[in-house]
């Protein structure tokens, strides 16, 4: 059955007569259409509340009165986020959040208009300040670059009331990144957090590349224990519904529970008698990816006609979620 979609999603790379195999997408992870030439859409998802988008990073801002809150500045969406706001209002932009400081979520914010104010999480603005340990320039992806640093910071809740409009800013622990908030609007039951929940998709690699893999699962608990209608995930072209929490929940319990069912199924000594114990690499590396690719083998098929790339990052996730349990 797998085998058979897989081939049923078979494409040509052209350029170097190689094929990579890829399932169908389900409708599911279909985002909002982009207008032909525009490269971008912006949409009223709740009353003076506006979703942008170009098809792969996704934030919001919301109309005051009194000036324009908009959180974070995707590179990939870069000047056309100011086109989106001058698209729906002509109120400047006077308050910025970041959702964390990850560049590909805020690598633009240096487009936005000098002396508004920056709110962030206390962790964001110790991770932005200058860090002589990184090892290369921060925001080098698809023109982002260096950032202001917050102006206000908070550890563990803030309220910003602007004109007729009120977010509430929470950390609720580590999970993709410290300093990764939750943004709430309560009147219009919209909310934001980024780089947990991928709607109609298997999350990005590796658990999205967290930090911390038990506060990314648990993240998905947190998320549904607010009342809203709708959540700007950070990704993927579309806000995600309550029923799209739910489907990744679903998900990655699975994923849980089949690196569980490998961990205790595949033998570790058996794969030893094989390999030795001379070269220690040879051997861990070959029990590992046994154990991952059980996991992925359980878990794929029941999933892969049900979100997006679950045949790409299944693997990935396995691997991340095996490690957890092997060593946490």
């Amino acid at each position: 059955m797998f085998k058979s979609i897989l081939a049923a999603g078979l494409f040509a790379l052209g350029l170097s007569g190689s094929a990579v195999a890829a399932a169908p997408l389900p409708d599911v992870a279909k985002g909002l259409p982009i207008p032909a030439g525009k490269g971008y859409v912006v949409k009223e998802i709740a009353d003076h509340i506006y979703f942008v988008t170009e098809g792969a990073y996704t934030t919001m801002f919301v109309t005051t009165g009194n000036g324009v809150i908009i959180v974070d500045a995707p590179p990939s969406i870069g000047q056309n986020l100011l086109k989106a706001v001058a698209e729906v209002t002509a109120e400047p932009i006077k308050y910025v959040i970041y959702s964390h400081a990850h560049a590909d979520h805020i690598g633009a914010a240096g487009l936005y208009p000098k002396g508004v104010t920056i709110i962030a999480h206390a962790a964001t603005k110790a991770l932005l300040a200058a860090d002589p340990a990184r090892p290369g320039p921060y925001g080098v992806m698809v023109g982002g670059g260096p950032v202001p640093l917050p102006t206000v910071t908070f550890t563990d809740k803030y309220r910003l009331t602007v004109g007729s409009q009120t977010l509430e800013l929470a950390y609720r622990g580590d999970d993709h990144e410290p300093g990764n908030i939750y943004i709430y609007a309560p009147k219009q039951k919209v909310l934001m957090k980024v780089d947990i929940v991928f709607p109609g998709w298997a999350p990005f690699m590796g658990l999205a590349v967290s930090e911390d893999v038990r506060g990314y699962l648990k993240a998905q608990d947190v998320i549904l224990s607010y009342d809203f209608m709708a959540l700007v995930s950070g990704h993927f072209g579309r806000p995600a519904t309550r029923q799209d929490v739910e489907t990744q929940k679903a998900y990655l319990q699975d994923i849980v529970a089949n690196a569980t069912t490998a961990l205790k199924t595949v033998d570790f000594n058996a794969i030893a008698a094989k390999t030795g114990y001379e070269n220690l690499a040879l051997l861990f590396d070959t029990y590992l990816k046994a154990v991952g690719q059980k996991c992925t083998d359980l878990t794929v098929p029941k999933w892969v006609d049900k979100l997006g790339g679950v045949d790409i990052w299944t693997p990935s996730h396995c691997d991340r979620v095996v490690e957890s349990l092997r060593i946490d």
